[in-house]
């Protein structure tokens, strides 16, 4: 089993407030969740909601498939924040350091609301090791959303869709 890593050690995340937004702006809303990401200069900021207390993801592919996803998986157990990196191998998924990449993620949170819980963090426009993965303006992608009810990181998604979609 893998040993999970508090947000303060994973990826050295350096502590700086939510910049202002600028740039393209979009959202997916149905049921009872939503994503919405927005641009800074050099980032893209993603907010995801769903109906749970458990773990979210959120991911990114260039092609139309799991297999090579990059992906945020995050959740709040008690009071303690936890925050990895994933790429999906198909049919698992494993942290971007056991692969040699290093982590992009700049910034997370997660924060239980009363209709279930909402992730947000940042990722840079383009990534070392996948240069075929752009999230610049304007960029077809396609997106992973997922959920569970538990905030183990072992646990199946209750919830997972695909989306094409254009940044």
């Amino acid at each position: 089993m893998l040993k999970r890593t508090l947000l303060k050690s994973v990826c050295a995340l350096p502590l700086w407030s939510w910049p202002e937004m600028s740039g393209a702006a979009g959202q997916i809303t149905e049921r009872d969740l939503s994503f919405d990401w927005r641009h800074t200069r050099d980032r893209l900021i993603c907010t995801f909601h769903a109906p749970t207390r458990g773990w979210l993801a959120v991911g990114f592919n260039a092609e139309r498939t799991l297999k090579g996803t990059r992906f945020v998986i995050a959740a709040r157990a008690d009071d303690t924040l936890l925050v990895e990196e994933h790429i999906a191998i198909v049919p698992g998924h494993d942290p971007v350091e056991k692969l040699g990449l290093s982590c992009a993620v700049t910034k997370a949170e997660v924060v239980h609301t009363p209709g279930g819980s909402q992730l947000r963090f940042a990722y840079p426009l383009t990534f070392p090791g996948q240069p075929r993965l752009s999230l610049a303006p304007k960029m077809a992608t396609h997106l992973l959303l997922a959920w569970s009810q538990d905030t183990g990181f072992d646990h199946h998604s209750a919830w997972r869709k695909h989306y094409d979609i254009t940044l």
